[in-house]
């Protein structure tokens, strides 16, 4: 009797979270046992979690809401260890603490993601720094790819790395493309004529230098004949 006031309630509030979705919290209930809610948390912004993905369970016990869950988180995440239980007030760690008026589905999330912004440190915590925590945050996303829970739970977020995956690669192909034409472009202007260019180049420099002279050869003519002319003005 006391599981299926614990599914219940748990199908009420997963309804509640998908009519009213949180932007940092996204909530998914195993088919196969509904006790088990699994979450992607959103790194918040101006944080060295902002961007990462992580993705974790909370498992709800039999007799729930009368009594707390466990919180694991199975991404690397530098702030918890993978795959342990985190301690919270609100989790089985401190049993005494627990109120029956908390959701698995939007309460328990939202004080996880609140925590991991602290530095406060308890049972399945871990010390690492910042670098490393945005190193976690870049990956996070591909690690939970291959997680088979989270393709089993998220398959909709598979396809959509997958797809943002090959974006990444034509975006990357195209810039190679363009620094290579890059390169060609000064290798060719670089690099030194052929033989036969050489000649035709060499061609082309003394047929200017022909054209120069007869230029100028013409303008001597010229002012010579302007010059006679006036002597002979004079003269008269």
């Amino acid at each position: 009797m006391s599981k299926a006031i614990a599914l219940k309630r748990l199908t009420k509030e997963y309804q509640s979270v998908k009519k009213n979705p949180d932007d940092l919290i996204e909530i998914r209930l195993d088919e196969d046992n509904m006790l088990n809610v699994y979450y992607i948390l959103t790194g918040s912004p101006n944080t060295p979690f902002e961007g990462g993905r992580y993705f974790g369970i909370i498992k709800a016990p039999d007799n729930y809401p009368f009594s707390p869950p466990s919180i694991m988180m199975y991404t690397p995440n530098g702030r918890f260890m993978e795959s342990t239980k985190i301690c919270l007030s609100m989790s089985d760690f401190h049993p005494e603490s627990w109120n029956a008026g908390w959701s698995v589905t939007r309460t328990i999330p939202m004080a996880l993601l609140s925590f991991m912004n602290s530095d406060e440190f308890s049972s399945g915590c871990v010390s690492t720094t910042d670098d490393a925590k945005r190193r976690y945050a870049e990956r996070s996303l591909e690690w939970n790819c291959k997680h088979t829970m989270f393709k089993k739970i998220f398959p909709d977020r598979i396809k959509e790395y997958e797809q943002l995956q090959k974006q990444t690669n034509v975006t990357k192909k195209i810039e190679n493309d363009v620094v290579g034409e890059s390169d060609n472009i000064e290798n060719l202007q670089t690099s030194p004529l052929d033989p036969e260019d050489s000649i035709r180049a060499r061609k082309l420099h003394s047929n200017d230098e022909n054209d120069e002279k007869k230029s100028n050869k013409l303008v001597n003519l010229t002012l010579i004949t302007a010059i006679v002319i006036f002597i002979g003005y004079l003269l008269k």
